[in-house]
């Protein structure tokens, strides 16, 4: 017997010697506004045109100091990776056995530790970058004169294009990504700077790089697209800087940014993004007009999904189906109950506004007991027992379904913010997905119009 437990702990102990892992550790010191700062630092990978958070750890408060052990099965390992928190990121090649420890501060990266030759270059590449960087990240160089911005530029973009040409760290992989990369970790800080109101009075005025920069439409594949960070900000940032501060052409940002794009499969990518960022009263257009953007499959059915989504918020137009179980563990659907007006109240046991509507809502039950109307309650509980005790301590009526905040309410509906009241037409339309409260008058009254259709 001992002779077996002393065996097994050989095996752990050997399979533990050789998995792949890598350290990472320091300090990430960033402040969001006034004098918060970010409580969190997480490891991503560019999937599809978005950072993917793989990992994570939490900033300790009194010094925003952070360690995390990243194992293979994140995926991160011997790749570049992206961290970073609130919209800052900095490239991080996460070698077998590496430790790294990084200090970022005003905008600024520094790498120590085990760091491989990989990383030497990513620490080369901010130390060229921090002038600028500087300006852009901090209060004292944000009041910098459009002249100082202009010398740091010169002297930057010179460099920085120099660098990045001569990418040689032996790892065939990661030069051939990073070499991609580089460029529009660039772009996106010199856009940054426009960000901060700089601007000159001429063409003529402008630094070089930023003179050959907008005078192109420059997006033209999809490199854009899978090697920067955060390509739609840069792009949105191109055609601010662009079309605002550089040819002085006022009107929305979007459609001016998906006009310099010049290749079909990106442009579409970008449509659906601005679709999911719910930039939808301009995205919709455009997603007409440019109905030959969607040329893949995988965008073609992600394009009918996101205008299914936009138009249920529209009145008149489908409702999206649901299926939800009750307390007895019976699914039901919204779609059972087409022929008859439904009031859906999206709730929580949790929730004191939600509870404060609730003898209202009885009320309102009892008015329109002998109507053809429905009274029908999803729970964002996760919690059923918690649930199922409410139901009964309130004695509460209607259909009574359990969410545990999944489904078509958070993805198709994108229900954030609870109570929320919709209202659904005989026929399975919207008649308002925001509808009033049981506590409000304007609901009961738009009950009964529906009911007079």
């Amino acid at each position: 017997m001992k002779k077996s437990i002393l065996s097994f702990a050989m095996l752990v102990a050997a399979a533990t010697c050789g998995a792949q892992t890598a350290h990472i550790g320091g300090v990430f010191n960033k402040i969001i506004i006034d004098n918060q700062k970010s409580t969190s630092v997480v490891l991503c990978q560019n999937v599809n045109g978005k950072l993917e958070e793989k990992a994570g750890a939490g900033l300790r408060s009194y010094d925003k100091s952070f360690s995390l052990n990243v194992g293979s099965e994140t995926g991160l390992l011997n790749k570049v990776s992206y961290i970073g928190a609130d919209g800052e990121f900095y490239p991080i090649y996460l070698g077998d056995k590496d430790s790294i420890n990084i200090n970022v501060e005003d905008g600024n990266i520094k790498l120590s530790g085990k760091i491989g030759k990989e990383n030497e270059f990513i620490a080369g590449w901010f130390e060229i970058l921090a002038p600028l960087r500087t300006l852009d990240y901090t209060l004292a160089g944000r009041k910098a004169t459009p002249a100082r911005y202009h010398a740091v530029i010169d002297s930057v973009t010179t460099l920085a294009q120099q660098y990045m040409a001569n990418v040689n760290t032996g790892n065939a992989a990661f030069d051939s990504y990073i070499k991609k990369a580089m460029p529009f970790l660039l772009q996106y800080d010199i856009t940054s700077v426009f960000m901060n109101g700089i601007e000159w009075p001429k063409h003529e005025d402008y630094p070089q790089y930023i003179q050959d920069y907008l005078s192109k439409d420059i997006y033209n594949s999809m490199d854009v697209w899978h090697y920067s960070p955060q390509p739609f900000d840069l792009m949105l940032n191109y055609a601010f800087a662009k079309t605002f501060v550089y040819n002085f052409i006022m009107g929305p940002t979007l459609p001016w940014e998906l006009k310099y794009i010049k290749n079909d499969e990106l442009r579409g990518e970008v449509i659906l993004s601005a679709m999911e960022r719910n930039l939808l009263d301009s995205a919709d257009v455009v997603c007409k007009r440019y109905e030959s953007s969607f040329v893949t499959p995988k965008q073609k059915v992600r394009r009918v999904d996101l205008l299914k989504k936009y138009m249920v918020k529209k009145a008149g137009n489908p409702w999206i189906d649901f299926t939800y179980e009750d307390a007895n563990g019976k699914k039901r659907k919204l779609s059972d109950f087409k022929g008859k007006v439904v009031l859906v109240d999206v709730w929580a046991t949790w929730c004191p506004p939600c509870k404060k509507e609730i003898p209202y809502l009885q009320e309102l039950e009892k008015e329109f007991a002998k109507k053809n109307i429905v009274f029908l309650s999803v729970s964002f509980d996760t919690d059923r027992v918690a649930w199922k005790k409410m139901l009964k301590d309130k004695n509460m009526g209607g259909v009574q379904l359990i969410s545990y905040r999944k489904g078509p309410l958070v993805t198709d509906y994108q229900i954030a913010e609870i109570p929320q009241f919709m209202v659904f037409s005989k026929t399975g339309k919207t008649v308002n997905i925001s509808a009033p409260r049981p506590s409000e008058p304007a609901l009961k009254q738009l009950l009964e119009a529906e009911l007079k259709k």
